[in-house]
């Protein structure tokens, strides 16, 4: 009996000493890591829950804008019409040398913004480091410029500088797509590092296919041509490619 006794009081010594080792072993259970982009996707749904809310007044004053409107100006260099760059090149780079307005300028955007985004629901889709981007973008004007007879010294040290600028600017921040279930169903938002967040400085409404955009169905423009009817019951439809006589209108049809 003792020996049965000192048996049991051994096994129960060795069931406790078990279950203390395998209580202190490390857990091997790996932790989800946060992705170079999240924060930056943190800061464009965070926006644009300010923005249905208080529109204009989500915009801050920020130096980082400034770099933000000199890699929107490259874009527009590469994607806007030959004949409003002729016509506006000079007016866009001297609104570019005001800071203010720079500022006022995204202000009305995201007051544009504020009735649109209501209900629309959107979620960020996925985020490009600018960085990457900005190369394709300068190297798209000057292969443009080129093409037009525009490439100039004086235009070639222009695109300098504004490069300059928004590397200097958006080093470290992204370009991140939201997709929404409503009009407007995507945006892009351009965030920049400042000390160690990530604040959103500008708004894209459509990306060039250069960039790697593409443009909306047919179901999602005649979606935002009701949604922005005024309340009125009349849907004018999509003009679509081919419904007008290429002899009256020989260049693509736009779908705004």
């Amino acid at each position: 009996m003792h020996r049965l006794a000192t048996l049991g009081f051994s096994i129960s010594v060795g069931v406790s000493a078990v279950a203390l080792t395998s209580g202190c072993q490390p857990s091997t259970t790996v932790a989800r890591t946060v992705g170079p982009a999240e924060p930056a996707q943190r800061a464009a749904v965070s926006f644009v829950h300010c923005v249905e809310q208080d529109g204009g007044g989500c915009v801050t004053r920020d130096p980082l804008h400034v770099s933000w409107d000199a890699f929107a100006l490259l874009n527009w260099l590469g994607a806007g019409s030959p004949t409003s760059i002729l016509l506006g090149l000079r007016r866009e780079v001297e609104h570019h040398s005001d800071r203010l307005a720079v500022q006022d300028r995204l202000v009305s955007v995201a007051a544009r913004y504020r009735e649109p985004l209501r209900g629309a629901e959107c979620k960020p889709e996925s985020a490009t480091p600018l960085t990457e981007l900005l190369p394709r973008v300068v190297a798209r004007v000057q292969a443009r410029m080129q093409s037009l007879g525009l490439w100039r010294p004086d235009f070639e040290e222009l695109v300098a500088s504004l490069a300059g600028e928004a590397t200097a600017g958006l080093d470290g921040g992204w370009l991140v797509h939201m997709t929404c279930y409503g009009d407007p169903y995507e945006l892009w938002l351009a965030t920049a590092k400042r000390d160690e967040r990530q604040v959103v400085v500008g708004i894209l409404s459509s990306l060039p296919a250069y960039l790697g955009g593409e443009p909306l169905s047919d179901d999602f423009v005649e979606g935002r041509i009701r949604a922005r009817s005024s309340g009125s019951s009349v849907n004018i439809g999509v003009v679509r490619e081919g419904a007008v006589d290429s002899r009256w209108m020989p260049f693509s049809i736009e779908e705004l």
